[in-house]
């Protein structure tokens, strides 16, 4: 970024200079820019037509196409009348064989309007020259120099031609003409040959990608909001057309503005405010432009209505439109300013323990309050922090992540999930590329991508080998790690390798772990261990069972594991804000539908749990209909059934369970198997079935997904006996346009009628109040401080040589919060 003094001038296709300000900072001034409308309808309108002609006629190419004044006005206003069209007889033969590009070939010609460089020397006048000065000259396109095609044997030749009817008005005429056997003598023609065309790039449909963005962005407004973010989703047009330029492949765009901006868009005419928009995608039409912002860069573009700063951002992933000013990243600190309780443990006001020297790798839901924890990992010294982030659906602030890509990438790495669908519509879970760098997981990736692994199975391929690789290295450098986590993905599995006697290579090679010619893989893996691992810290219930689990099949841990999952402030606190949550969040989608939740019939899974009490007490007590007490209860914990409470699904009465049209389970397993399902699908009463899960895994409806799959891959086609068509698509919110789940429809013929079933599957059956915001801040101070409290407290005891033996230890059942004894 130094190559620039502050002043120089950059040349650029579009007319105006770029402007060195700043070390970091270029400027280009577009309010005067001229914006053509419907270029590349033109383009593809003469194209169709040429061909069409081709194909049907036997001679030359000749044809007069009339300006459309609803499409093209601009060119109606330069006194542009008609475009000409010559080819002679056998130049386009071949043309099915290169139909695609000859259409960009087109589009590149129309396109030479937008670019000042070239459209003053054909059309002087209108660009303010004197034609005294300045005649008008022929452009000369020379496509067989360009193209790759050997077929391609043709230039074309644009000629500014006086209208013989109409005085002061004009047309464009446009020869297409072998090079070698061409009719015009271009000796006797004044012309310029256009000269960038191998570099010059074009953002095919930019009329119609501004004004979505556009229409979006004033939507947002329209709500209060301040950013807006599209996503590099499959067959999204406008990531494939700014791929071609020197940006690349962009993962997302994000449009934030302040209420000045706002207020101006929410009282503009669109034919005021609509340019501004068509002018941002001009811009990265220009080499030089996205040479600069690739190359760190903002520019700040003065659109006379408004000012917008252009940068990326998230290792060049992002690319940001800031109106007005410009846009700053938040930081960590912020996050842990919220979070008071755990800011004071960060900043040690009531001890002096540390993280120094030690590796931290921490598993856990990308949320706020994580940042924080993040944060408070960084002040307390620790040497590097590598994170596995749990997402399951929804979608992740764009400000999270360019915080945490802020970050140093020598002591923080992060990795994560994404949801995918597959082409026989299998919902399953691969890497997300949102992330760190994963370049060394491609064998990881295509496995995930090959078996199609559900959300628990992927996340442990991908924490268990983040683990070790983050092991290994540590172990070479004399480190220590501790492993903090949100679900048991790591601890109980790697207790249960080391207790039953495994080598470090089986188990690296299970992992898609290489390990390092300087250790040895036939060591045994509990060896390893002792070598690097503190122990393990567990935040969930799930968590604590799955460690529980290898306690009681191997009588012990091998290394010592510390929970707060039981602790009397997460049983008791935690579990009554997640129930708001997740019915908050329950209400947010049937809203997004039309429905309410006071009108539906309820099955809860889980009942008696921490959560499900909570649900169940808040439904009751006022979040369902006076007159709708439709609340099935079901929990192995029921001891003597009742009406609505039931140890088990096979004690509820068949006429009340086929009335039921929600089923929430926050069981923590799978309990409704596919006989269940079967019955249930074909006599329940309702079109719409709701499920959603509000347990901390994506485990709660296996086998309904499992079920489900086996019609999606064409392997089932009967219910019952019944044949059933089956169909995928999604659940979107009709403002925010945001992905909340999946809908199966199954359609059926019974006693001679046909019926149709819905099933929404809230956030693809992952955590529902997750699509948002897990549980409030306020709360989540004193539970992520907990789990600071008790990290530091078995690092201390590491140090100190004191640990526990080892086992699992709950806070506030045989440890506190510090880890210290009861």
């Amino acid at each position: 970024m130094d190559k620039f003094k502050n002043g120089d001038q950059i040349k650029t296709s579009l007319g105006p200079s770029l402007t060195k300000e700043a070390d970091d900072l270029m400027s280009i001034d577009l309010s005067k820019l001229q914006i053509f409308w419907g270029l590349s309808i033109l383009s593809r309108t003469l194209g169709d037509e040429i061909v069409q002609r081709i194909q049907s006629y036997p001679g030359d190419i000749s044809f007069l196409h009339k300006i459309n004044p609803n499409i093209n006005s601009e060119l109606l206003e330069m006194h542009i009348g008609y475009i000409q069209i010559h080819a002679r007889a056998g130049v386009l033969k071949d043309i099915l064989l290169f139909r695609d590009e000859f259409q960009d070939h087109l589009r590149c010609v129309f396109g030479t309007f937008q670019r000042q460089v070239w459209a003053k020397i054909i059309h002087p006048e209108f660009y303010g020259e004197d034609p005294k000065f300045s005649p008008s000259k022929a452009l000369v396109f020379p496509f067989h120099h360009t193209s790759p095609n050997e077929n391609v044997d043709y230039q074309f030749i644009l000629e500014r031609v006086q209208n013989q009817v109409e005085p002061g008005e004009f047309l464009f005429r446009l020869t297409i003409e072998n090079f070698d056997r061409a009719n015009l003598d271009l000796k006797s023609l004044p012309h310029v040959v256009v000269e960038d065309l191998k570099s010059r790039i074009y953002i095919a449909g930019s009329t119609k990608i501004s004004e979505s963005i556009h229409s979006s962005v004033i939507g947002g407004c329209q709500k209060g909001e301040s950013d807006y973010s599209e996503e590099n989703r499959r067959f999204n047009r406008v990531f494939e057309q700014i791929q071609k330029t020197a940006l690349g492949s962009l993962t997302q765009i994000n449009f934030f503005w302040e209420q000045d901006f706002a207020r101006f868009l929410l009282t503009s005419d669109p034919l005021v405010s609509l340019p501004i928009f068509k002018k941002l995608f001009l811009m990265l039409e220009d080499q030089e432009v996205t040479r600069c912002i690739k190359e760190g860069y903002t520019i700040k573009v003065d659109l006379g209505s408004a000012i917008v700063y252009l940068d990326l951002s998230r290792l060049d992933r992002v690319l940001n439109y800031s109106f007005n000013r410009r846009r700053k990243a938040q930081t960590l600190g912020y996050y842990l300013s919220r979070m008071p309780e755990l800011e004071d443990v960060a900043d040690r006001k009531e001890h002096k323990l540390n993280l120094s020297g030690l590796r931290v790798y921490l598993i856990h839901h990308i949320t706020s309050e994580i940042l924080a924890l993040i944060e408070a990992f960084r002040r307390l010294d620790a040497k590097s922090i590598t994170v596995s982030f749990v997402k399951y659906g929804g979608n992740i602030p764009s400000v999270y992540l360019d915080t945490l890509l802020d970050l140093p990438t020598d002591s923080f790495y992060m990795s994560g999930l994404e949801l995918k669908v597959s082409q026989d519509r299998k919902i399953y879970y691969s890497l997300s590329p949102l992330y760190s760098d994963m370049s060394d997981m491609r064998d990881v990736r295509d496995f995930m991508d090959r078996e199609q692994l559900d959300f628990f199975a992927a996340m442990k391929l991908l924490s268990t080998n983040r683990f070790l690789k983050l092991c290994l290295d540590a172990q070479q450098d004399g480190d220590r790690v501790i492993l903090i986590e949100d679900g048991g993905y790591v601890s109980p599995i790697t207790n249960q390798y080391a207790l039953e006697g495994m080598t470090l290579e089986e188990v690296c090679s299970e992992y898609f772990v290489k390990v390092p010619t300087n250790i040895k893989g036939s060591i045994k893996f509990s060896e390893f261990l002792d070598s690097v691992l503190i122990g393990s810290i567990e935040h969930t219930r799930n968590g604590y069972e799955r460690l529980l689990t290898v306690v009681k099949e191997k009588s012990k841990l091998y290394l010592p594991a510390y929970s707060i999952a039981i602790s009397n402030q997460k049983v008791k606190e935690e579990s009554k804000e997640v129930a708001h949550s997740i019915l908050k969040a329950m209400e947010d989608v049937l809203h997004g539908q039309g429905k309410i939740l006071s009108r539906r019939k309820f099955l809860i899974l889980g009942s008696s749990g921490n959560i499900g009490t909570f649900l169940c007490k808040y439904l009751r007590g006022g979040r369902m209909h006076d007159q709708n007490d439709h609340l099935i209860e079901i929990d192995i914990k029921t001891d003597s059934p009742s009406q609505w409470k039931y140890n088990n699904i096979s004690q509820v009465p068949e006429e009340v369970l086929f009335e039921t049209d929600f089923i929430l389970g926050v069981v923590g397993e799978s309990i409704l198997d596919s006989n269940f399902w079967e019955k249930f699908l074909i006599n329940c009463k309702s079109k719409n079935i709701y499920l959603a899960s509000g347990s901390t895994k994506t485990v709660e409806f296996a086998q309904l997904t499992s079920w489900l799959n086996e019609f999606l891959l064409g392997r089932k086609n009967s219910i019952l006996g019944y044949d059933v068509e089956v169909e995928a698509t999604r659940i979107i919110d009709p403002q925010s346009q945001m992905d909340q789940g999946g809908i199966i429809i199954l359609q059926f013929k019974k006693d001679g009628l046909r019926f149709e079933k819905k099933l929404f599957l809230l956030s693809d059956l992952s955590p529902v109040n997750f699509l948002y915001y897990g549980a409030p801040t306020e709360i989540m101070d004193s539970i992520i401080t907990q789990l600071l409290k008790v990290s530091l407290g078995l690092v201390d005891q590491y140090r100190n040589n004191n640990r526990p033996k080892p086992n699992l230890y709950a806070v506030d059942h045989e440890i506190d919060v510090w880890g210290n004894q009861l």
